[in-house]
């Protein structure tokens, strides 16, 4: 497998396999479904539909964050809650009451005494005061947690993407270094071969060849079968049928980012608080953020406003209302007749009933407290783990490219000389390859893998990630 060189000197795996994996992961998952980090600020967590897509990335998750079902199911639920609004506010309808009283037996003559006559009475009841404008708060809130949802439904989507989208990355990147190894196997196959008619080896490196080259073909069905998983689980996600086709492509910048200095945060096995360096925000920068914009993060502090929203209306409702009423009387041969009352409900049964609504809110509101405090802590976490996988991925995939796999190869190289030599046997060069198309594979699982590891970590910060030059 003939391997390009990343700068001056330093050899590489498959460069648009590499290229392909890192940065598309890198780019993809800086752009995709999120807004850039400003310390200052608070950004929004998802690609916004009016942007201008600018690599295909961009464009699946614009069209899955269009045209997802439970996005738009989301969306829909606030149209319902913000309906809930002006209900909240609204005053009791009123009631009118129409009859006939006293009306004598058994004739019903209306007329026979006087005393009969036809009322109207109208009647409302008005709460305590604060208490409308205190249930259209609380169904406000309930309104921003609908809102907050959206957002994890967003991000759930984006995320989903992405992951899927990389697994497609892997399983192209794997099948580039399957068919070199297929081509390098050949031209073993090839040299056993001459070396067997010389009489120079036995016929078993011929057989062990074509085992080895069987085992490539078996590989490449098991990637074919996982290239029909991911493009099933991409397709799903933006509505489309499960095999069609989804362009993969490596952004041009993609390539001054690689020969870039990323700075020192690149190997920092040796620091005992390694960094992404090159610019990016540090661990407790994305902390910051992640604290003040994690997507459930919002959702629960949402959900605790909900609750202080209802301990506030619990404590108001405690206080009685009135009704108001007002009546009309229509006599036969008499004066018509006026009446007016007021009613108030006597709370006798508070320590049973109001008094207990208000400790149930009380505690409600305390737990979503507890529970956004618990989240806090499991946030920091997530991204303190996210952060750390993805050093660990670039460091791997960074050793892998210009130690481990050039060194591979060049033992490679050495041996299949040595063998047409007669220096070596076929075994020895078989152990040599199986070397490098280990850590060939590793490399495509890692450089896939990162760009996973960036979805997550943005997931977890929710904000988009990106140097301070890019900003």
């Amino acid at each position: 497998m003939n391997t390009p060189t990343r700068g001056a000197g330093t050899s590489a795996v498959s460069r648009p396999a590499l290229l392909y994996g890192l940065f598309a992961g890198l780019f993809l998952a800086f752009s995709a479904g999120a807004q850039e980090i400003e310390l200052d600020s608070l950004p929004g967590p998802s690609i916004s539909p009016d942007e201008t897509p600018v690599d295909p990335l961009d464009s699946l998750v614009v069209e899955a964050l269009d045209s997802h079902p439970g996005i738009q199911a989301a969306l829909t639920r606030i149209l319902a809650l913000e309906a809930q609004v002006p209900q909240a506010g609204a005053l009791p309808d009123p009631t009118l009451s129409v009859g006939l009283m006293n009306l004598p037996l058994p004739d019903f003559n209306l007329s026979a005494d006087g005393m009969a006559m036809a009322s109207f009475q109208l009647s409302q009841t008005l709460p305590p005061r604060g208490l409308r404008h205190a249930r259209e708060e609380s169904a406000q809130a309930r309104v921003a947690v609908a809102r907050a949802r959206v957002e994890v439904a967003r991000w759930s989507v984006t995320t989903q993407l992405r992951e899927a989208y990389f697994e497609l990355l892997l399983v192209e990147m794997a099948e580039e270094v399957h068919h070199e190894a297929h081509l390098a196997l050949e031209a073993f196959a090839a040299s056993a071969e001459a070396a067997y008619t010389q009489g120079l080896a036995p016929q078993q490196d011929i057989l062990r060849a074509q085992t080895e080259l069987a085992a490539i073909e078996e590989h490449l069905a098991e990637l074919r079968q996982r290239r029909s998983v991911a493009l099933a689980g991409i397709n799903s996600l933006l509505g489309r049928d499960s095999r069609e086709s989804v362009e993969v492509t490596l952004p041009g910048w993609a390539e001054d980012f690689l020969d870039a200095d990323p700075g020192p945060g690149v190997l920092t096995s040796y620091l005992t608080n390694p960094e992404l360096g090159g610019g990016f925000p540090t661990l407790a920068q994305l902390q910051q953020e992640a604290v003040r914009n994690h997507p459930e993060l919002l959702l629960a502090r949402g959900q605790g406003e909900v609750a202080r929203r209802e301990m506030q209306v619990a404590r108001l409702d405690r206080r009685p209302g009135i009704s108001v009423t007002g009546g009309y009387g229509m006599r036969s041969g008499r004066a018509d007749m006026f009446s007016a009352g007021i009613s108030v409900p006597l709370p006798v049964f508070r320590g049973r009933k109001q008094d207990q609504v208000i400790r149930e809110s009380e505690f409600e509101w305390e737990a979503e407290e507890l529970g956004v405090a618990s989240l806090e802590r499991s946030v920091r976490e997530e991204v303190a783990r996210a952060h750390a996988d993805l050093i660990r991925a670039r460091e791997q995939v960074i050793l892998l490219e210009e130690g481990v796999i050039p060194q591979a190869r060049a033992t490679v190289e050495s041996s299949a000389a040595a063998y047409r030599q007669g220096e070596v046997d076929f075994v020895s060069l078989m152990e040599a390859y199986a070397v490098l198309f280990r850590n060939e594979i590793e490399l495509a699982h890692l450089t896939a893998g990162l760009g996973q590891e960036l979805a997550r970590l943005e997931q977890a910060v929710g904000a988009r990630i990106s140097r301070r030059e890019d900003r």
